[in-house]
């Protein structure tokens, strides 16, 4: 998992975002108890948040692989040149600012981040008011599982 998060703490944020999306307390609850040495889980899902938002940023602006760095420094400069690429960027920075000063046993913030989450990973598909969110967040889980 890229972005400081283990495929580990992937799995629990997408755990959170479909409990959120669901609505299932219960499950939430489960996932903030978290244990010791887990980072808190408004924290954990506004990281994800971020890490999704930037790979999804990066697959639409069209990052390969197989890139040079002159063409990965140029797809930089569009990137940073785009409004809609800043506000993603401004968005997640307020998420993991409020997510890190939440209490980690807020359901009702953590709900608020998670379905911000999925709101931005929905923007940016072809046709957001039609993307599924539970087969969007298995694709994720997919990739996370796979180490993408």
């Amino acid at each position: 998992m890229t972005d400081g998060l283990t495929v580990d703490e992937a799995l629990r944020a997408l755990a959170a975002l479909e409990a959120a999306w669901k609505d299932d307390d219960e499950a939430l609850s489960a996932l903030a108890a978290g244990g010791a040495d887990e980072r808190p889980l408004p924290a954990l899902v506004a990281a994800y948040g971020e890490h999704a938002m930037d790979t999804l940023m990066a697959l639409a602006f069209g990052l390969r692989s197989s890139m040079s760095d002159e063409e990965i420094a140029e797809l930089s400069d569009a990137v940073s040149a785009n409004i809609g690429a800043r506000m993603s960027a401004l968005l997640t920075q307020t998420l993991k600012a409020w997510g890190t000063v939440s209490a980690p046993d807020d359901l009702s913030v953590t709900k608020i981040i998670a379905h911000t989450v999925i709101d931005a990973m929905r923007a940016v598909t072809e046709d957001p008011s039609k993307t599924e969110v539970l087969p969007l967040l298995a694709t994720f889980r997919n990739y996370a599982l796979n180490g993408v």
